[in-house]
């Protein structure tokens, strides 16, 4: 078999379980296909992070080129990095009736995480590229709710210490319009060689 062969795998289900799938899709073997990459996808981030892959040079960095894995909750979510540098980063998120409350609106924690990713991975450009941090605290703010569109999260350090700094983000939908505001205290643990794994 060469690399340009598809291979084929077989998988069964049951009457009911098959029927159900019939009702969410048009193509379950399409369906089926996507659901199993994603969790590929899911399982080579768990593994990329586990073995200390965002450490170093360039860290959460990696996450915009492709031969990098994305972070795990990243995967599950589909937040991703658009910049990152001198102070700011920038996500973006397609905000999804998968990511909503019992109410139908995107559920706050969705939007926390993304902010969250905006306004840590600012601080976190401002760092040596073998220095550790964590964020200490975290508020969120929320304006408007959110169903289904594209979300846009812009992060920025407002203060930084010599090892505590403030971060701010502003999560926006596709009308430009705030959707929630965090800001959360970072602070800088240390160099990766001193830290035991």
């Amino acid at each position: 078999m060469t690399d340009d062969e598809p291979t084929t795998v077989t998988v069964e289900f049951e009457s009911a379980e098959f029927d159900r799938l019939a009702t969410v899709t048009d193509s379950p073997a399409d369906l089926v296909h996507e659901a199993t990459m994603d969790r590929v996808r899911l399982e080579e981030a768990i593994d990329y992070t586990q073995n200390g892959g965002f450490r170093g040079p360039n860290g959460f960095a990696r996450i915009k080129q492709d031969e990098y894995p994305t972070w795990p909750l990243g995967s599950l979510l589909g937040i991703e990095l658009q910049s990152m540098g001198d102070g700011e980063s920038r996500w973006t998120m397609e905000a999804g009736p998968e990511h909503a409350n019992p109410m139908g609106t995107i559920h706050g924690g969705v939007l926390c995480d993304l902010g969250d990713a905006a306004l840590s991975t600012a601080y976190m450009s401002t760092l040596d590229d073998d220095e550790l941090f964590t964020t200490v605290d975290l508020t969120i703010h929320f304006f408007r709710p959110v169903r289904s569109e594209r979300l846009v999260a812009t992060g920025e350090v407002i203060h930084r210490g010599r090892s505590i700094g403030v971060s701010q983000s502003d999560i926006r939908n596709e009308d430009g319009e705030r959707v929630a505001r965090l800001s959360g205290t970072c602070m800088t643990l240390g160099k990766v060689n001193s830290q035991s794994n």
